[in-house]
């Protein structure tokens, strides 16, 4: 079942950005919609969040995982404002750098040479890659300020590699054992719906039409079923198995941007390829830091 669940993680987080490229508004302007549709996702979750409410250290502690992610998004969606999919992606991937160098540095989950440079050369193979896609020239009407979206791109990925820091904290210094990863994930989803619900004090016309309601829904709940997916295959495979794979969902991002939302040219689609594979070799060399 582990690698059912890291594959609908896969699948789900390598596509939970596509549904903002088709609304109407943007940007932070689209995050609130999106925190709208994480918070009808926590009711689902109703008897976790009780379960979490229960333990004030696991509820903070999930909260905090939250407001980092959404930092990320926040960041991520404004990326997305400049570039493509597809470059965005692979620099989003410096999440997987940054998640592993905090487990073996914070919480000491190898040591020795090896671990160290597994990370260096997977780190290596990871900046390759995004440097190859993001020489790839993108359609002029479909991408903006190149580096400020490689920028914000790396920082939302910064965000995204720390936001599971304060719950694996938890989980070594702090355990409880009748918490299930559902209730940390309500946990999650509340702290990222409540933080981006604030930027919905930003007036912005259209914000709220429907398309873009039901838009932000989609969006929430792909990420929602998809970390859910995220956090059991962690579970059941560990990090070092369930990271690659997930991980690996720059290779949907890259289909998503060649042959839906046409990006690039298709002549392009080797190229991005092949970026895109070395990224994601990048990632497994680097799980086997661990």
């Amino acid at each position: 079942m582990g690698y059912l669940y890291a594959f609908v993680a896969f699948l789900f987080i390598g596509s939970y950005l596509v549904p903002p490229r088709l609304a109407t508004v943007r940007g932070l302007t689209f995050f609130p919609v999106m925190g709208l549709g994480m918070l009808l996702a926590d009711l689902f979750l109703w008897d976790s969040l009780q379960n979490l409410w229960a333990d004030p250290m696991w509820f903070w502690g999930s909260m905090l995982s939250g407001l980092l992610w959404a930092c990320g998004q926040g960041l991520g969606n404004m990326a997305l404002e400049e570039i493509s999919l597809a470059k965005a992606a692979v620099f989003f991937n410096f999440n997987s750098f940054v998640n592993i160098m905090v487990g073996l540095v914070m919480f000491h989950e190898a040591t020795g040479f090896r671990a160290y440079f597994l990370l260096l050369s997977g780190g290596v193979l990871l900046f390759l890659g995004a440097w190859w896609v993001a020489r790839v020239t993108a359609s002029p009407a479909k991408e903006g300020n190149l580096k400020r979206g490689l920028l914000l791109s790396l920082a939302a990925g910064l965000f995204w590699g720390l936001y599971f820091a304060p719950m694996r904290a938890l989980q070594v210094w702090y355990s409880r054992a009748q918490l299930t990863p559902m209730d940390a994930l309500s946990g999650m989803i509340l702290g990222g719906a409540l933080a981006a619900l604030l930027l919905a004090f930003l007036p912005k016309p259209g914000r709220w039409a429907w398309r873009n309601i039901l838009l932000g829904c989609g969006s929430a709940g792909l990420w929602v079923f998809g970390t859910a997916g995220f956090l059991l295959a962690i579970q059941s495979l560990g990090l070092s198995r369930a990271v690659p794979i997930v991980n690996s969902n720059t290779l949907v991002y890259a289909g998503w941007s060649l042959f839906v939302f046409k990006e690039f040219p298709l002549r392009e689609w080797k190229k991005i390829s092949a970026g895109t594979l070395i990224v994601v070799a990048g990632v497994i060399l680097m799980a086997f830091s661990k």
